[in-house]
């Protein structure tokens, strides 16, 4: 069998049917779909076990794992040459798993890859993500390279190295985690193109959270996974330079992005977590996102972005000047 589709299931009795519809109809049809409910407490399960597809095999937990530990308890079972990973309220393009196979078929060093993700429900937009191994290297460092409902796995990799989603893990942000452990083994990639329709909504286990807490608990990990040290301050500084702000920045805390940052240059270095060129170019990113946030926290933070950068040009003096004007005016939106 070339592929097994692991939909973990938790309480998504008015999706669950919807998202494997659009996995039973991709133009792609030698695989299996394990559906791992994970204790779900709505009519869920029920409707899962009405199922007749032969292709479908349905696992009830005896008790809730979490995302991180449905999907692996799926993972495990899974018999396909590749393990492909949709969530239960979202929407496969009909595509979609020929075109991943493709790509993984064409790319023998890739262990995993993903592609673009379009949103709908309560957002619309499309994620973009870094196409080649060493963009996706130095993404590890502020975020996840591949959507994880977007991924496709080569098991062998997986089953060589040991590589599994940890019960013990954050029940939000487990694929960040995740991609950062089996980024030891093997090369990354991704599509140039949709493979998924995720639903924003308040299904989402994120919804409703408080995103820089979430990212706290979750940079820590990463980070001491990398084996680098650090300090809270600099979990901060780490923060900030994810837009993620835990308080309104001053000039103090763009010092620090930048110490952090030039640190994050060094240790990189030494411990080769992608090729310098690559991470130069994610870390300019970084700083020039941030100093287009600043303007509306105040002129000081601002001013020492440019003093730091060495640039004071007049588009940078307009734009700061525009912001300003309109957060006073109480119309600024981000």
């Amino acid at each position: 069998m070339r592929v097994s589709v692991v939909m973990p299931v938790y309480n998504k009795v008015a999706f669950v049917l919807e998202a494997i519809d659009s996995v039973l109809g991709n133009t792609f049809t030698d695989f299996e779909l394990i559906v791992v409910d994970d204790k779900s407490t709505d009519n869920s399960l029920h409707l899962l076990r009405g199922l007749t597809d032969p292709r479908v095999r349905v696992v009830a937990l005896e008790k809730n794992l979490g995302p991180a530990g449905a999907a692996q308890r799926g993972m495990d079972l899974a018999l396909g040459e590749y393990i492909v990973r949709m969530d239960a309220d979202d929407l496969m393009f009909p595509d979609r798993i020929e075109r991943q196979i493709g790509y993984m078929d064409a790319h023998p060093e890739v262990g995993a890859s993903g592609g673009q993700v379009v949103l709908f429900g309560e957002e619309d937009s499309t994620w973009k993500v870094p196409l080649t191994d060493a963009e996706c290297k130095a993404q590890l460092l502020f975020g996840v390279p591949i959507p994880q409902g977007g991924s496709i796995l080569r098991t062998a990799v997986l089953r060589e190295h040991a590589v599994r989603f940890q019960d013990d893990w954050p029940r939000i942000g487990e694929d960040w985690l995740f991609w950062v452990a089996l980024a030891r083994h093997t090369r990354f990639g991704n599509i140039d193109a949709p493979v998924i329709r995720y639903r924003r909504g308040p299904q989402n286990i994120s919804h409703g959270q408080d995103r820089v807490a979430a990212r706290r608990l979750r940079v820590p990990w990463v980070l001491k996974s990398f084996g680098l040290e650090h300090t809270p301050e600099e979990v901060d500084a780490h923060l900030a330079a994810s837009l993620s702000f835990s308080k309104p920045p001053d000039a103090a805390m763009v010092r620090q992005v930048h110490r952090w940052l030039d640190r994050l240059r060094t240790f990189n270095g030494q411990a080769g977590i992608a090729p310098m060129a690559s991470l130069e170019v994610r870390l300019q990113k970084a700083w020039e996102d941030l100093f287009h946030r600043l303007p509306e926290y105040g002129s000081f933070p601002t001013i020492e972005h440019m003093r730091l950068s060495g640039t004071w040009s007049w588009r940078r003096w307009a734009y700061a000047l525009k912001v300003r004007a309109r957060v006073l005016l109480g119309i600024y939106r981000r």
